[in-house]
């Protein structure tokens, strides 16, 4: 019980330091921080589930918090905390959370909704795109803001360059899916936050600009995306000197239901199309299973053969 007691104190103290930190303050912060008695693994991932949520929700402190955790591991104190097992560490904790979200699959999301609102009574259908509206929000900005959370670690010495190497091969693979576009910005809020240090080394970034540049030409791309990438083009031909932050439209914004009405339109255009494809397949299924009863009834009429 004292033991429980103990690690309630520590999270209090560490959602009061989260929550506070700004770029005034953070230093003392991290020393706050890094005094804290953290005894086993799961007060650990408890701490680091409460750092790297709000760093996700608070974007434009984002590498507030991305310094902040690279004075805690560059600790040799803080990053080995728990003695009993130097297997786990604050940054191998970290980095597990940075890939499960940057990992996490847009389709396989979508289909554990599906079923949830499915077996969900209680929810009407008239909801449902409500529903919808905020989980692409949602999904969106929490990809783009760790994407962003991910550079920032990078810049900072906190991120290893094989690592994120994979980031920015895996988010350059084309794919076929509704979800390419939102791939292609996070690919484009790593190279701005990396393009500078990853410039003075052996990695071809004009490869990955130029393949950029030439999807231009998809008639489908937003507007938003296109400028995204002239942007990147004009700081690699720059030297990546003229380093500025990019913006997403949307993620300076905590709901959708926040946004303005314009960019609603967005992702209600996109709710409808989901809704579309689910009743299909409802219908689908439905005739589907008629058929297959019918077959069934028939054979089971069938006299047997003497």
């Amino acid at each position: 019980m004292e033991q429980k007691n103990n690690s309630d104190q520590v999270l209090n103290t560490v959602r009061s330091i989260v929550y506070h930190l700004n770029h005034v303050n953070w230093v003392k912060m991290t020393q706050k921080m890094m005094a804290l008695p953290i005894n086993n693994v799961k007060l650990l991932d408890d701490i680091t589930n409460i750092i790297f949520d709000r760093a996700l929700k608070r974007q434009n402190y984002t590498h507030i918090y991305a310094q902040m955790c690279a004075r805690l591991i560059n600790d040799s104190k803080f990053n080995n905390l728990i003695a009993t097992d130097t297997e786990i560490t604050f940054q191998k904790v970290l980095l597990k959370k940075c890939h499960d979200v940057f990992y996490s699959n847009y389709q396989e999301e979508l289909n554990k909704l599906k079923d949830t609102m499915k077996n969900d009574n209680m929810v009407p259908k008239k909801c449902l795109s409500v529903v919808l509206n905020n989980f692409l929000f949602d999904f969106q900005k929490r990809s783009i803001c760790n994407c962003r959370f991910i550079g920032e670690l990078f810049k900072n010495g906190a991120f290893p360059e094989k690592y994120i190497l994979k980031c920015i091969g895996d988010l350059g693979k084309e794919k076929n899916d509704n979800n390419y576009e939102l791939q292609m910005h996070c690919l484009c809020i790593i190279l701005q936050s990396v393009g500078l240090i990853l410039s003075k080394t052996s990695y071809d970034l004009n490869k990955k600009i130029n393949k950029l540049v030439s999807s231009m030409e998809n008639h489908g791309m937003s507007s938003t995306l296109k400028c995204l990438i002239k942007k990147l083009k004009i700081m690699n031909s720059k030297g990546w000197m003229d380093e500025e932050p990019v913006k997403f439209a949307g993620t300076n914004y905590n709901a959708y239901r926040d946004l303005p009405p314009h960019m609603q339109m967005v992702y209600r255009v996109r709710s409808k199309k989901i809704m579309s494809d689910w009743a299909y397949d409802e219908s689908h299924d439905h005739r589907l299973n008629v058929v297959n009863n019918y077959k069934i009834e028939v054979r089971s009429n069938i006299p047997p053969k003497l």
